[in-house]
């Protein structure tokens, strides 16, 4: 199978058709699951609602709601151009939007996988492996909807992709749009100094820390300043409360999220890393993923730890150390790229 698509694409830079109707077709799939369990329930208006669009739109939702105005801006966009047709409802637009973005998520690994492993055409089908993570995490164990979560875990991919690309001015871009739709952006800071690790006192290297930082402090900045609602918080310091969940949360409820976040796949990544198998892969492309300490430290301390969609910011990180591992076994059929082999390796 693998020899024949292959020869069957064997420079193909982009998906054909098919992969492309793959795709969608796959993100249907997830999206529909999706919409029945959280869209189709949403409050688009009220201020304090986590789907809270056109509260957003008019400038009164809470924060940090309010500062998130990429995706109410899309659907506001979407919305202008499809006014025509007016008996086309919120909710169907949302889920319009939801499967757009979920289809993007998929050639968006794609393009990461092509930095990690050989065979574009394996890449092309390896690429909805994420979906498995995805179901856990929106889906199956997530309890709560919020508007921009797709958007989320999409920008955090293509900011991986530009760093490990070396796409330095699209990182700046993504960057940018990231800062509008959610805080979490800002961990493409310590993945780009991470991946450059060896070149953290590099002009280069302190420009682009430097705009990122500088950018997502002014944006923010300004935000606050145009909409000076007092209601509700950007940050909070959750760890005592965190701490306090192992205490009262009855104990088959803290081993199910302990084993089925990811799905589980964080298993593997132990694996990796105390099995040794790790060290075949030194270099950037192996240590931009230990941004997942950072942040899952970050979740203790800022975050709810039982709200399972908190970690769909590090999915792709998981699976690509996860995708390391498998490819560590003799035969496996992923074959990772020379640059991501480590000098006694080679």
């Amino acid at each position: 199978m693998i020899k024949y698509l292959n020869k069957k694409y064997p420079n193909d830079d982009y998906p054909s058709i098919l992969i492309h109707l793959y795709y969608f077709m796959i993100s249907l799939t997830l999206c529909y699951l999706y919409y029945h369990k959280f869209i189709s329930r949403a409050d688009f208006f009220s201020p304090t609602s986590s789907g809270a669009i056109y509260a957003v739109l008019d400038g009164s939702a809470i924060k940090p709601i309010q500062f998130r105005i990429l995706i109410p801006l899309i659907f506001k966009a979407v919305q202008a151009v499809i006014f025509v047709v007016k008996t086309i409802p919120d909710k169907a637009i949302f889920f319009l939007i939801t499967i757009t973005l979920c289809y993007m998520i998929l050639f968006s690994f794609y393009l990461l996988l092509g930095q990690y492993f050989k065979g574009k055409a394996m890449n092309c089908w390896l690429a909805a492996i994420i979906i498995y993570p995805m179901i856990w995490n929106f889906v199956i164990m997530n309890g709560q909807f919020f508007y921009m979560d797709f958007s989320i875990l999409l920008i955090i991919i293509l900011g991986f992709y530009s760093i490990v690309s070396e796409k330095y001015n699209w990182l700046l871009v993504v960057f940018f749009l990231g800062v509008l739709n959610h805080p979490s952006v800002g961990y493409l800071i310590p993945a780009f100094l991470l991946y450059n690790y060896r070149k953290l006192f590099k002009f280069k290297t302190i420009i682009y820390i430097v705009a990122m930082s500088v950018m997502y402090v002014a944006i923010y900045k300004i935000m606050d300043a145009y909409f000076p609602s007092t209601e509700g918080y950007f940050v909070i310091y959750n760890l005592p409360r965190n701490l306090s969940l192992f205490s009262f949360l009855p104990l088959h409820i803290i081993i199910r999220d302990l084993l089925f976040n990811f799905g589980g796949l964080h298993f593997l990544v132990l694996f990796l890393f105390l099995s040794g198998a790790w060290r075949r892969f030194r270099g950037p492309l192996l240590y931009i993923n230990l941004v997942i300490i950072p942040y899952v430290i970050s979740v203790m301390i800022n975050f709810s730890i039982e709200e399972i969609r908190n970690y769909i910011t590090i999915i792709p990180f998981v699976l690509i150390l996860v995708l390391l591992f498998l490819s560590s076994f003799e035969n496996s059929f992923l074959k990772p790229v020379d640059r991501l082999y480590s000098e006694n390796n080679r």
